[in-house]
């Protein structure tokens, strides 16, 4: 017996160490394919949630600003910001840390969807559940569909909450194994709300962890107690506050339909379709797991054919009814207890997209969604093979072999897309290439070309980008081209300048970027000072010439005076930004400018209004300390 004992022992020893050499293994394969996309190119939201904060060397106390005045969501995301802010404090490494700080991140979460995974299929009695578990973190960490959360460095807010979910959720298997154990351990439950929180103060999508939770008690635990025996209050009270979840969602959704609806008027699509369009691409991220095509994956999505009714396209008709299937398919798995590990697994897949992938009046798609979703694809693969196993003991060991080899191909998919993301030149050929209807591909293809002094190719795909987007305005194009021409360091087409506001176009631009891109062209000296003058003087007479008809939002007369002020012109620049203030009275960014124009100009009476109305501000909490900074600059002089 000692022998046999011995044995066993050496051989479980042996099985141990194998199993670490290779999370080991996988952790540095992720980290050597992800290497050299850490020195890849800043993108859209890096810039205006990155790379504006500044060196905080010499003013730490700006920290704040950073941390708490971020408005990428509904909480400010004060954790994600966090972090930025403690980089730059550290090191002036810039993107390449930031990116870095991702991979390193990614790592962790793989880990954590191990040890998640392992516990699991450890309670649900799968055999081979150690190595079934790492595989599949392996899978999950090397997926190509990951890395536009990975390498855009903002994705760090999904990334941040996916990791306290995670936490969450371990948490609460932890305490429900002890329950099981007859232990009720305070601190382990006590750590779930913390977790929750964090997770909500990184990305507000993380209060999906309460569904996930309640879900994983009712389907995977099933109540079960000490002894096997069903705990009835732990039975009434999951189910309870997954009824009234549902109810109080579906409720709250229907009975303010109209103020749901009314949030869309931005977008270039309704409620109604957006739900139709998801459906779809909802599909779509479930192939892209599956069956990856890379050609197709990066940040731009904005060429996806939008669904108009069920029947336009018919493909909408098909996925509806498909999710409509696989909900009733979950209901039927649900009187099974087997079949509960499986429903589950769906559902994580669905609830992880039921706030981005619904109903509020974001983008369409965009594949850093999936980045905690994509842990319910996972289950079902684990749940599958581990199912299949319990019934032919023999067919478990071959089926994670070639889960093995998936991660392997899905490895060399991920290594050839990290090389394109490692280079701006690589990136924009292989998204316009990938969706050469996207206007946003095609608009970064054109700043490319510009870049490389080839101005004429560039207006080519700045005009493809105008023909393929449906609420670009033509001054907005017109705007760009003349943006391209500087950037390019040729002389500025003063034709069409000249066109911007034709036709009868009296409102030439909606969206503030191209306006506020122009000005800082100026003001960083990239444009000729005589086409500058040129064009801020027609933009001029549009808004302010006799019997001018044309009109803007408040934003782009804020961005008109950036571009007067980059010219020293002040009389414009202050009257610009006074037509802003009528529209946003208390913006303390417009009371500042105003109160530089107007000081630059001598005009005392305006100066000290603009202090009074800051003042105010203040006392109300209202300025961020830089803007407390440069108020007090100005009281002082």
């Amino acid at each position: 017996m000692t022998n046999l004992y011995t044995g066993a022992s050496a051989k479980n020893k042996r099985v141990s160490m194998l199993w670490s050499v290779c999370f080991v293994g996988f952790m540095a394969l992720t980290v050597w394919v992800y290497l050299p996309g850490i020195q890849g190119p800043v993108l859209l939201d890096d810039h205006s949630s990155v790379t504006k904060i500044g060196d905080l060397t010499d003013s730490p106390e700006l920290a704040v600003d950073y941390i708490f005045g971020d408005r990428s969501g509904v909480m400010g995301r004060s954790v994600s910001m966090a972090t930025f802010v403690l980089e730059r404090m550290v090191s002036d490494r810039g993107m390449p840390l930031s990116k870095s700080v991702n991979v390193a991140l990614h790592l962790f979460n793989g880990s954590l969807i191990i040890a998640l995974l392992w516990q699991l299929f450890r309670f649900a009695g799968f055999s081979g559940f150690h190595w079934l578990s790492l595989i599949l973190g392996a899978l999950w960490l090397l997926h190509p569909l990951l890395i536009s959360t990975v390498l855009y460095a903002v994705q760090r807010m999904a990334m941040l909450a996916t990791t306290f979910m995670l936490l969450g959720c371990l948490s609460y298997v932890s305490w429900r194994l002890k329950l099981i154990e007859g232990k009720f351990s305070w601190w382990r439950l006590g750590l779930l709300p913390v977790f929750l929180l964090l997770g909500l103060f990184s990305k507000e999508n993380a209060i999906l962890l309460i569904p996930v939770v309640l879900l994983l008690e009712v389907l995977w635990f099933q109540f079960a107690g000490p002894d096997g025996k069903i705990i009835p209050v732990l039975r009434n009270l999951s189910c309870s506050l997954i009824v009234i979840g549902l109810l109080g969602a579906v409720t709250a959704v229907l009975l303010r339909w109209e103020w749901w609806q009314a949030k869309f008027r931005w977008r270039p699509f309704t409620l109604e379709e957006r739900l139709l369009t998801e459906s779809r691409i909802l599909w779509d991220y479930v192939a892209q797991w599956y069956i990856p095509d890379v050609s197709t994956m990066g940040v731009y999505h904005d060429d996806i054919l939008l669904s108009r009714s069920f029947f336009e396209p018919i493909s909408t008709l098909y996925s509806s009814v498909a999710w409509l299937l696989v909900v009733i398919f979950c209901l039927a798995l649900c009187f099974t207890r087997l079949g509960r590990y499986l429903a589950f697994a769906i559902l994580v897949y669905l609830v992880g997209h039921s706030i981005e992938s619904t109903i509020w009046p974001l983008e369409l798609y965009f594949e850093h969604r999936n980045y905690f979703p994509s842990l319910g694809l996972l289950l079902i693969l684990g749940v599958l093979v581990g199912l299949v196993a319990r019934k032919e003991p023999k067919v478990g060991p071959p089926l994670t072999v070639g889960l093995a080899f998936f991660a392997i191909m899905l490895c060399m998919q991920t290594s050839s897309q990290v090389t394109i993301w490692s280079s701006r030149p690589l990136f924009v050929l292989a998204n316009v290439n990938g969706h050469p209807n996207s206007p946003r591909a095609n608009i970064d293809m054109a700043v490319q070309l510009a870049r490389f002094g080839n101005s004429n190719t560039a207006h080519e795909y700045s005009k493809r980008a105008f023909e393929a987007s449906s609420v670009e305005r033509k001054g907005e194009y017109l705007l760009r081209n003349v943006s391209l021409s500087c950037i390019a360091g040729e002389a500025v087409d003063r034709r069409q300048v000249d066109q911007i506001g034709g036709l009868g176009e009296y409102r030439p631009f909606d969206s503030g970027t191209k306006l506020l891109i122009f000005a800082r062209l100026v003001q960083n000296g990239f444009c000729k000072i005589d086409d500058a003058m040129y064009t801020a003087d027609h933009l001029e007479r549009l808004f302010f010439g006799d019997d001018s008809k044309y009109t803007t939002s408040a934003k782009n007369y804020s961005n008109l005076a950036v571009l007067e002020n980059a010219l020293g012109r002040y009389e414009n620049a202050l009257i610009y930004i006074q037509k802003y203030l009528e529209k946003a009275p208390n913006n303390s960014r417009g009371l500042l400018m105003e109160l530089h124009f107007a000081v630059s100009l001598e005009k005392e009476d305006i100066a000290e209004k603009a202090i009074q109305k800051l003042n105010e501000l203040m006392d109300q909490g209202k300025l961020s300390v830089q803007e407390q900074q440069t108020l007090a600059m100005y009281v002082r002089s």
